[in-house]
């Protein structure tokens, strides 16, 4: 009888897993993104999806030093058949990307992933001006991760040593230069940094061209549209910056480090460094953020920073375990972790609920600021062909001489057209 029951079982147990389903194969995903520091939000990130997701696996591929770098690493990729499968693209270099990559079948279009979700879904979590940084030519080809505009940092103790008000701080360009002086000549920290010639990307120098109503590049004709006055006025204030405040030429690094040591007393950048800032400066003094100047009110705006999800693999299996990676990651529990992580805006409407950063945010009004310019932010503008890493290498140059006094702000001005055009033209 013994033996009979054993039989039995064995072949009860047989049955039972002939008839399991097969346990689910798991996908991995081969991800790139920019920026080494980010590491501080992607990889958490990707913990908590994969934790959610057993069947899905993340892997990085070593982070590209800059946007630009990234940019050209995935056009090189594509040429060998080594594409990553989700990539995190900058927005200025998101149409070129896609220009590049659709002819071949190596970017998916996500409108179909987001029908499929239902429409309560996308205005659930997403505004239209936050999934447009995302859109090229009427299409969804990314789904947007980080956003930011340019923000004022500014250290209130030197301020208050120079005799002014931290509660007061300057709305516009001359006072902030005014301030920038008296803190030089009141301590032994330096006023500001603007490295608008020092930043990887020519963000920071769209941001002076838009703040006075201009744009660096016309969407209809493609042709520079910075030769007149919003240039004229941005490299003027460029060398301005220079000139009256002695500012030191610091790459971004080298400001934040400055910065947050208390030897700088205003310094403007990414509202991506929030966090970071306040890491550095760990209370030695007590610091705030101002909103980016506006010159002009009537047609000022903000180039937005940051990149956009997007999906690069052929592999239907895969692609549809990526489309879950990129819903988590702009879904409110992976911007929780990203804004956290660094200070960028939060893409998805959900993260302003008291359950995910709506008391954060109530308790760190600095926080805030860049969220506060969102009506003010339009796209950042990339150049066509490819080219605008090639043509900001020689911006930053021509913008590096105009700063230092080499060239006239006019001459200057002059050589930024007639490089731009060159590059666009050949």
């Amino acid at each position: 009888m013994k033996r009979i029951w054993t039989g039995l079982s064995a072949a009860l147990v047989l049955g039972a897993a002939l008839a399991a389903p097969a346990a689910a194969e798991q996908v991995t995903l081969q991800v790139l993104h920019a920026w080494p520091s980010h590491k501080r939000f992607h990889e958490p990130i990707a913990e908590a999806f994969m934790k959610a997701h057993p069947d899905i696996r993340i892997e990085f591929q070593a982070p590209a030093a800059s946007y630009g770098d990234a940019h050209q690493r995935v056009v090189r990729a594509a040429m060998t058949d080594t594409l990553p499968d989700v990539y995190y693209a900058a927005y200025n270099t998101l149409p070129e990307l896609v220009r590049t990559l659709q002819p071949r079948g190596e970017i998916v279009p996500l409108d179909g992933f987001m029908q499929a979700e239902g429409a309560a879904w996308t205005t659930t979590n997403y505004s239209s001006n936050v999934l447009a940084l995302g859109q090229v030519d009427g299409k969804q080809w990314g789904l947007p991760f980080n956003a930011s505009t340019p923000i004022v940092y500014f250290n209130r103790d030197l301020i208050a040593k120079a005799g002014a008000d931290p509660d007061a701080f300057p709305a516009d360009w001359d006072g902030i230069i005014d301030l920038a002086r008296k803190i030089k000549a009141s301590s032994d920290a330096d006023g500001m940094s603007y490295a608008v010639d020092e930043w990887g990307d020519d963000w920071l120098w769209q941001a002076l061209v838009d703040n006075f109503g201009g744009q660096v590049i016309d969407p209809q004709t493609r042709k520079v549209a910075f030769g007149g006055e919003a240039g004229r006025k941005a490299v003027e204030l460029a060398r301005r910056f220079v000139a009256e405040t002695e500012m030191p030429f610091l790459n971004e690094d080298q400001a934040i480090q400055q910065f947050a040591a208390g030897k700088l007393g205003i310094f403007i950048g990414s509202t991506a460094e929030v966090r970071s800032m306040g890491d550095a400066i760990g209370g030695k003094f007590k610091f705030g953020t101002a909103p980016y100047p506006i010159a002009d009110k009537a047609k000022g705006g903000l180039p937005t920073g940051g990149n956009a999800a997007v999906i690069l693999t052929k592999d239907p299996a895969k692609q549809k375990a990526a489309w879950e990676f990129l819903k988590f990651a702009t879904g409110p529990e992976g911007q929780t972790i990203a804004v956290l992580g660094s200070g960028y805006m939060p893409t998805n409407l959900q993260v302003t609920k008291p359950e995910y950063l709506g008391d954060h945010y109530a308790r760190n009004p600095d926080w805030t600021t860049s969220m506060k310019q969102w009506p003010i932010a339009r796209s950042w503008a990339g150049y066509p062909g490819n080219k605008s890493v090639g043509i900001w290498d020689e911006q930053k140059a021509i913008l590096s001489a105009i700063m230092r006094g080499s060239v006239t702000p006019e001459e200057g001005l002059s050589q930024l057209v007639a490089a731009t055009d060159t590059i666009l033209t050949n």
